[in-house]
């Protein structure tokens, strides 16, 4: 991946700034050597980001006077655009349950003059969406990331241009975005806390993903940690099992959870706290599949309580996050960022879970 050239950080910082309303219509700019002194680059630097500024009609320039705002790009960018647009990139879209991040985003947007648009993506495409949403004519992102540590490289571009980003779900590392995430930490506590309250001694956390890529597991896990920590389990053989097995390449499918199952059974353990309802329902089928019983054999516990925990057989017990207020609180965030970039708003916000006690934990 290429560095940005130096020119466009001062080019995006000062397109921000217009765009944002920072910089209104007829401003004088920085001058060259202004520009040079601010962002450590040469004349030849900074007199090449104003003038791709102008070749973009975003300012133009006075002999002798210096550089301004262009008035005719803000009153077009302005009237070319009836609503406000507020871009929800999300991922995964066959992931039941995500769609009331959108409610609650509406819901927030509906006394706003906003408009939400929404794509869907995968890993593979989350960098091209992230790249042609910089670009584009939207207000500010609403992001849901794969993983906490993927296209840091883009991600720090909307950080230098002050655009305005949210992140749900998951924080990026190394990079200070608003994020609104649940309150994973205390979800692994009480997922793992609820087992030992029904006698279970041996647990294990299962991930579908490694722990360090994931902001949103890694505060699962280490809510699992401190659960068995408090307790005085953590000496268990539990721990060597996760070493092997916390996590896995998804290519290995079906195959990789029947020897997780298998190893879990030889190991004596009774209890799985996972990484979310997906793998927990997955668990459990497979478990049918080898003549297991959940929770005879094995009590799990989810997270998400998406709709198809209250629907399979049994109901699967797990922790409940509040999507639709966590999309909430996200558009008042974003719009704040949008209005009053002044602010500077960077504390995390972090919405509480439930634990949703059904069908899948056995008392020993």
């Amino acid at each position: 991946m290429g560095q940005i050239p130096l020119y466009q950080n001062i080019v995006n910082d000062l397109k921000a700034k217009i765009e944002t309303g920072k910089l209104k219509s007829g401003d004088q700019l920085p001058t060259e050597a202004d520009l040079s002194k601010k962002y450590n680059v040469s004349r030849i630097t900074s007199k090449r980001a104003l003038s791709e500024l102008e070749n973009s009609n975003l300012i133009y320039r006075v002999q002798g006077k210096g550089s301004f705002v262009n008035p005719s790009y803000v009153s077009t960018r302005s009237s070319s655009k009836e609503h406000k647009d507020i871009l929800l990139i999300l991922p995964f879209t066959h992931n039941p349950g995500l769609g009331d991040y959108e409610k609650g985003i509406n819901e927030y947007l509906a006394n706003t003059d906003y408009t939400l648009n929404i794509q869907s993506n995968t890993i593979v495409e989350e960098r091209k969406l992230l790249k042609s949403a910089l670009h584009s004519t939207n207000s500010g992102v609403i992001f849901y990331p794969v993983s906490s540590i993927c296209d840091l490289g883009i991600l720090y571009q909307y950080y230098l241009s002050n655009f305005p980003l949210v992140t749900i779900d998951k924080c990026i590392e190394g990079i200070p975005f608003l994020s609104v995430t649940s309150d994973n930490n205390d979800g692994g506590y009480l997922a793992c806390k609820h087992l030992i309250e029904n006698n279970h001694k041996k647990i294990a956390f299962f991930s579908s993903l490694k722990v360090e890529n994931s902001s949103s597991i890694r505060g699962r896990y280490f809510g699992y940690l401190k659960a068995l920590h408090d307790n005085n389990l953590i000496d268990y053989s539990v721990n060597d099992l996760n070493d092997q097995y916390l996590t896995h390449d998804n290519n290995n499918g079906k195959e990789y959870y029947i020897k997780f199952i298998q190893s879990v059974i030889e190991e004596g353990i009774t209890g799985i706290v996972t990484e979310n309802d997906l793998t927990a329902i997955e668990i459990i089928q497979i478990s049918k599949e080898l003549g297991l019983s959940v929770p005879d054999d094995l009590s799990i516990v989810g997270f998400d309580n998406i709709n198809l925990a209250s629907f399979i057989e049994p109901k699967l017990t797990t922790m409940s996050q509040d999507f639709c207020q966590m999309g909430y609180l996200a558009a008042q965030s974003l719009i704040r960022l949008i209005e009053s970039p002044q602010e500077h708003l960077r504390d995390n916000i972090v919405v509480s879970v439930q634990l949703i006690e059904r069908q899948t934990v056995k008392k020993l």
